[in-house]
């Protein structure tokens, strides 16, 4: 008797330590993706400017949560539940923090 859904579903074990690793991926990515968008900004924390925007910052955030999100869909059709769950969490996050800092 051959189940294909058995071989779709994943152990919790393994579920939360791919979780626990792409939190971590994303953690990175996203400090990478903040730097890469305040260097392509006209922001200087020494020199303030009033005309400087942050935009750019936070569009590379923004663009990396929807990466975050885009990779949920692959995880839920490999069967990690819970790192769909933490990755849902994770760009839901990154994008409230994009509407926080452009709204103020």
């Amino acid at each position: 008797m051959n189940d294909l859904r058995s071989e779709r579903h994943r152990g919790a074990g393994e579920d939360v330590l791919v979780a626990v690793v792409l939190w971590v991926l994303d953690a990175f990515f996203a400090i990478a993706a903040l730097w890469l968008g305040l260097a392509k900004s006209d922001l200087n924390l020494y020199e303030p400017d009033p005309h400087a925007s942050t935009g750019p910052a936070y569009a590379y955030l923004a663009v990396f949560a929807g990466l975050v999100m885009f990779s949920a869909f692959g995880l839920y059709r490999l069967g990690f539940r819970i790192s769909v769950a933490a990755q849902g969490l994770a760009s839901a996050g990154l994008l409230l923090f994009c509407a926080a800092g452009v709204y103020g």
